[in-house]
C-alpha cells in the first residue's frame, strides 16, 4: 500500500509561486526573479511594457486563500515597491485537493498530499495601493 505524504508549508508556497509565475509569462510580463521563499518578499520581480512589478504570493490551503498577515506586511511590502519604483501587486491563491473535491469528502479537501492534483483560485494579479496612493496616481490627487 502506497503511504501519501502531505505538503510541507513551503511546498505550499513555492506552488503558488509556480502558479504565479507561469501566469505571468502568458500574460507576457518578462520575469527577472523568482524566490519560492516565504521569508524573502517580493517572490516575484518583473517588468511589462517597461514597468518595474514586485509580486508578493501568499498560498494557503482549502476552504482558505492565501493571504497578508497584517498591515504592517502590507505596508512593507508597498513601501519597498515604491522605493524601487516598482508598482506591487498582491497574489493571493487557494489550494484544494482534486481527489478529494472529486469523492466529495470535504474533511480531505484542506489536505496537500504531495504529487496530487489541485484545484487552484486564483483571481490574477491585485495592485496593493491606498486611497491617497491612488488619486496620487491617477493624477487627480483625489482617490479612485
Amino acid at each position: 500500500m502506497e503511504t501519501k505524504s502531505t505538503m510541507t508549508r513551503e511546498e505550499i508556497h513555492d506552488f503558488g509561486v509556480q502558479i504565479v509565475y507561469e501566469e505571468m509569462v502568458k500574460e507576457g510580463y518578462e520575469i527577472l526573479g523568482a524566490n519560492p521563499s516565504p521569508a524573502v518578499t517580493p517572490q516575484i520581480v518583473a517588468r511589462k511594457n517597461g514597468k518595474l512589478c514586485f509580486v508578493v504570493v501568499r498560498t494557503d490551503v482549502y476552504p482558505n486563500k492565501g493571504r497578508l498577515a497584517d498591515d504592517r506586511e502590507f505596508f512593507y511590502n508597498l513601501e519597498h515597491a515604491e522605493r524601487n519604483n516598482a508598482v506591487c501587486y498582491f497574489a493571493g491563491i487557494g489550494i484544494c485537493n482534486a481527489a478529494a473535491t472529486d469523492a466529495g469528502d470535504e474533511a480531505a479537501m484542506g489536505v496537500p498530499v504531495r504529487d496530487a492534483g489541485f484545484y487552484v483560485d486564483f483571481d490574477g494579479l491585485k495592485v496593493m495601493t491606498t486611497l491617497d496612493r491612488a488619486g496620487a496616481a491617477n493624477g487627480s490627487g483625489q482617490p479612485g
